[in-house]
């Protein structure tokens, strides 16, 4: 029996096949990452490309809407939703029923509020439901239901305002420019427990004033309206924020909601001082203005206001 000889292969002819081998290895793995690389970048190009055509384009086209059913078309700016700013630029809400006359120079402007109560969607059956004219709604104010009196620059969204307001929830308030706020009386207002309210200018200052019967009064809140103009609306008010439903189930939480509204009464109204109209105009500042009809009554409240016997409701 005989074996073989197997010679091993001497040191450095192993060694250089090993090196030709990743040397080979290399190469193919720098092409593959010089190829991916680029096709990166191509497909990275090709989207920014894609993006500033895009922008090109939008820049050089034109956004159509209506008015309207019946009004002309508008284009650009005018299609977008109007945002009110404040006196000091910030993003405010301004929406609300004004009851309002002029009134030019100073003067003081008394009411009292005999009644307030509102009504909200009903969402005990989930969400609300268009039935007539408007959704169901059932009797109850939110926490910053408001109605009372007011001066404003005039009636644009935003623009400079003082006001002596009742609420539900937080009693007597004066109000000024969207961020300013003074308590007054606190409590809510019933029959048996009216709150007259009182607003005097002079010049660029406006004093609040509230009072339980008309004769003793007390200073809520004095507010600098800079520039009000020499001309300004003075008048009654109300409005309610959006009825709100919030359930948490499994951890998590849920919203829905629908529209509120609350009604003020006034009587005691008086305005003396410079000249101002003789008649009382209502607008709905921002679209604010009722809401629709009451479950279970099926017939919508009498839009804006009403004047008689003394009041306004």
């Amino acid at each position: 029996m005989s074996t073989g000889t197997i010679s091993p292969v001497p040191a450095a002819t192993k060694s250089g096949a090993d090196r030709a081998g990743f040397g080979h290895l290399l190469h193919a793995e720098w092409t593959k990452f010089r190829t991916v690389r680029g096709w990166v970048i191509g497909m990275i190009l090709a989207a920014l490309l894609t993006v500033l055509l895009g922008l090109l384009t939008a820049s050089g086209s034109n956004i159509g809407c209506q008015s309207g059913p019946n009004g002309p078309p508008l284009s650009g700016k005018a299609c977008l939703p109007y945002v009110p700013h404040g006196p000091g630029g910030e993003v405010v809400t301004d929406s609300f029923y004004f009851v309002h006359q002029p009134l030019t120079g100073n003067g003081t402007f008394t009411a009292r509020v005999i009644s307030f109560t509102g009504q909200h969607a009903n969402l005990s059956n989930g969400p609300v439901h268009a039935t007539g004219q408007g959704p169901n709604m059932v009797p109850g104010l939110m926490p910053w239901s408001k109605a009372g009196i007011i001066i404003k620059q005039n009636t644009r969204q935003g623009s400079a305002y003082a006001a002596m307001l009742v609420t539900a929830s937080y009693g007597v308030r004066m109000q000024y420019n969207f961020i300013h706020d003074a308590a007054g009386l606190p409590g809510k207002v019933t029959g048996a427990s009216p709150r007259w309210l009182r607003l005097t200018r002079s010049g660029d200052t406006i004093t609040g004033y509230d009072s339980t019967d008309g004769r003793h009064w007390t200073e809520v809140g004095v507010a600098q309206l800079s520039g009000l103009p020499a001309t300004a609306q003075i008048g009654m008010f109300a409005t309610s924020p959006n009825y709100v439903q919030t359930s948490t189930s499994f951890g998590g939480q849920s919203s829905h909601g629908g529209p509120s509204q609350a009604t003020g009464v006034f009587d005691d109204v008086t305005l003396s001082g410079g000249p101002h109209g003789g008649n009382w105009v209502g607008t709905a500042v921002g679209g604010g203005g009722p809401a629709g009809p009451i479950a279970g009554v099926g017939v919508n409240q009498d839009a804006g206001f009403k004047q008689g016997d003394g009041t306004v409701t």
